[in-house]
């Protein structure tokens, strides 16, 4: 998606979503993950008012980066963040992937912005360790 957004620097959430062949729900998530590590800003078109999406300074900088050196920032950015740092931190000291409720315990204790619900807390340990395993993925590689 980002590469795509390289390109042609701002595309509709909706090219996102036909280019991809995503549902509207993958490219909210996809989009907002963006967002969250500092790679894309979300805007309204002032035109056609429609949402859209346009690489930040820092998302141009990355996508001039080859493959692995890319990679390596998108680690960066996702281990500044608290809870992942910090269930990340859990998964090498006990060799294994902590479970929801240790991912949430953590979650609870980085003072997440905007998470108010049980729900969201586990939908959202889903995503550090979906996250976290694409890490340690890499590592392997």
């Amino acid at each position: 998606m980002c590469e795509l957004l390289y390109q042609n620097g701002f595309i509709l959430k909706e090219d996102i979503t036909d280019n991809y062949d995503f549902d509207p729900r993958q490219t909210d998530y996809y989009s907002n993950a963006g967002r969250y590590l500092g790679l894309i800003k979300i805007v309204r078109d002032p035109e056609t008012k429609q949402i859209g999406c346009y690489l930040t300074k820092q998302g141009k900088e990355i996508f001039q980066f080859n493959l692995f050196d890319r990679q390596k920032e998108f680690v960066k950015l996702i281990l500044i963040h608290s809870a992942f740092k910090n269930t990340l931190i859990k998964y090498l000291n006990e060799g294994e992937m902590p479970d929801k409720d240790h991912i949430v315990e953590i979650m609870k204790q980085s003072n997440l912005f905007n998470v108010n619900s049980e729900t969201t807390f586990r939908r959202r340990a889903s995503t550090i360790s979906g996250w976290l395993n694409w890490i340690i993925e890499q590592l392997d590689e």
